[in-house]
């Protein structure tokens, strides 16, 4: 006989050995086999090929070649098994010791995050093989082991998060003397952290770690705390922000730093230009009492009455924010005294810009109403482009900075106020109550307060303090907006300036804010806007008395915007309510 003809009769032989030696045959594949056989077939030393042919195991290599697939099979999962289990085995969490705390925080990757999704998915799939039964119990072992891991992980990291962010808090003594309850809750919690933190020191490895059900109860029971404790923190904001509505101008961390050194009234200092339209910073003398505002350009008022921070910081911020308001107005009350006993080019020298702005519009107001009343508007507008010359030349000699700013922002509004003359000139206007006059923003000082009136709409000065910025120059159309704006806030509208970018939509509606000497709050809307901050800055507006310009409106995602707009449409309501 050939080799050629002893291959081709040991041919239909491999199919029976390569089931035979699949590397998944266990004992109990060798016992199914057995059963199916029906004699016995065990892997031992003795058993040969030649045996097996002699047990005539060739007539039944369909159903052996089905067990060895089986086997083959139950080998796969069994694999991917102990790899995952030996994977995870060099998995470790980077423990860092964390500032000057005394205890850690952990450092993880996305990689681990990644790799439990991937693991779960995999042993997921594995639990709808057919082939699981002999895995059955260990695949669900596994899983649940997964499962839990990602949830302490998840409950861990979250924890951490609030963890760094209350921790400097409550190191702050102000704040432990403050929140009593919420301080409690968190030493409560950081003992937890630190018990917890102390066991990933001790075995940093995940997948040991972290199927304890024991750190699982504790991460939970912490979070839980932490969550009251974010809570009543919350509260205890708010309540500070009602008592001085500016604070809500604030993000929480800037309240925060201001709480937390309650002790150092100067704490308040950074953060004051965002609390007032145009206070960077007071003046606080060697017995700290306040006694001085400056403005962003340096520009120096004394108060009338000097400020002792004392008590709440909340309430002597209230105090600033009413000694601001009473200074403004004895300032104005005595700078209109004084213009009529001071030379003009003097007295612009000595009062603050915003005095002096509000001063001279008040003195046009009357001396245009006097001239229509004489019909001598001609005469008038002489006087005018001679005051008009006379700043020209100021401007031009030796002045102190704050003096050239005042003198810039006043000769944009006298531009503006002789053009309104020439206006009433070429229109023949002869009364007072004419439209083109009372169209105007006028100013009049009546009952010991300044008071603005366009056409009907009458408003009280805000008497917030704008320091010496420029002014707008203001054209026909700047008008028109002003009329329509003040129109729509007599009657408790809002307006909607419209036209391309660039064209000054924003800044018209800052100056008519600056002409009423009311705080303008720029808000720069986006898509990423929430309802709920948008709640807490209208709460802000409404306690404060601020104008708001809410800028690129448009971009509010629409859900967001269906909220914001039934939120605008109650404070109007509330507003011609006068609730």
């Amino acid at each position: 006989m050939t080799v050629k003809s002893q291959i081709e009769d040991f041919k239909p032989s491999i199919p029976l050995i390569q089931a035979l030696r699949a590397p998944g045959m266990r004992n109990r594949h060798w016992e199914e086999l057995s059963e199916l056989v029906k004699m016995p077939v065990r892997p031992k030393k003795d058993l040969t090929f030649s045996k097996c042919l002699d047990m005539g195991l060739q007539k039944y290599i369909d159903m052996i070649s089905k067990v060895a697939e089986k086997a083959g099979k139950e080998f796969s999962i069994e694999q991917q098994l102990d790899k995952m289990e030996n994977e995870w085995k060099s998995v470790r969490f980077d423990v860092l010791p964390y500032k000057q705390t005394g205890t850690f925080i952990i450092k993880t990757s996305e990689e681990i995050s990644q790799m439990l999704d991937d693991h779960i998915v995999a042993t997921q799939s594995m639990s709808f093989s057919p082939f699981k039964k002999a895995f059955e119990e260990r695949i669900a072992a596994w899983e649940n082991k997964l499962k839990i891991t990602q949830e302490v992980l998840d409950e861990w990291l979250a924890c951490q998060r609030s963890w760094l962010y209350l921790e400097p808090i409550f190191s702050s003594e102000d704040i432990i003397r403050q929140l009593p309850v919420e301080s409690k809750r968190y030493q409560t919690m950081e003992r937890i952290w630190r018990k917890v933190m102390k066991q990933a020191k001790d075995n940093p490895e995940v997948i040991s770690l972290c199927p304890e059900a024991r750190l699982r109860d504790n991460l939970r029971e912490a979070n839980k705390l932490l969550e009251q404790v974010q809570k009543g923190l919350s509260e205890y904001l708010e309540t500070k922000r009602m008592a001085f509505p500016r604070f809500y101008f604030l993000s929480d961390d800037e309240l925060l730093q201001i709480l937390s050194q309650t002790k150092d009234p100067k704490a308040v200092q950074p953060h004051l230009r965002k609390c007032f339209e145009n206070i960077t910073r007071v003046k606080f003398e060697d017995d700290m009492r306040i006694s001085k505002m400056y403005s962003a350009e340096q520009e120096e008022v004394a108060f009338r009455k000097d400020i002792y921070p004392v008590g709440n910081v909340e309430d002597w911020m209230c105090e600033i924010e009413r000694i601001m308001r009473e200074t403004l107005r004895q300032i104005i009350h005595d700078a209109l005294e004084d213009y009529l006993e001071r030379p003009r080019k003097l007295w612009v020298q000595y009062w603050p810009g915003q005095v002096v702005v509000a001063g001279s519009q008040t003195f046009w107001t009357r001396q245009v109403s006097q001239a229509l009343e004489k019909k001598d508007i001609q005469r008038y507008h002489k006087q005018q482009l001679s005051e008009l010359d006379e700043l020209r030349e100021l401007v031009r000699g030796e002045l102190t900075d704050n003096a050239r700013e005042t003198l810039k922002a006043l000769i944009v509004i006298e531009v503006h106020a002789r053009d309104v003359v020439i206006n009433l000139i070429e229109e023949k206007v002869m009364d007072v109550n004419d439209f083109e006059w009372i169209s105007q923003l006028r100013y009049y000082w009546t009952d010991d307060h300044l008071y603005i009136r366009a056409v009907n709409a009458e408003f009280r000065y805000g008497y917030e303090y704008l320091g010496n910025t420029p002014r707008l120059v203001i054209t026909p159309l700047t008008d028109r907006c002003y009329l329509t704006l003040t129109g729509a806030l007599h009657l408790k509208f809002g307006g909607a300036p419209a036209g391309p970018a660039g064209t000054g939509k924003t800044e018209t509606t800052k100056d008519l804010a600056k002409a009423m000497a009311v705080q303008c709050v720029v808000f720069n809307c986006s898509d990423q806007l929430d309802f709920m901050a948008m709640a807490k800055f209208f709460c802000g507006l409404a306690s404060a008395g601020s104008v708001a310009c809410l800028d690129e409106f448009n971009r509010i995602d629409i859900e967001v915007l269906s909220v914001v707009a039934n939120q605008i449409a109650t404070i109007l309501r509330a507003l011609c309510l006068r609730v």
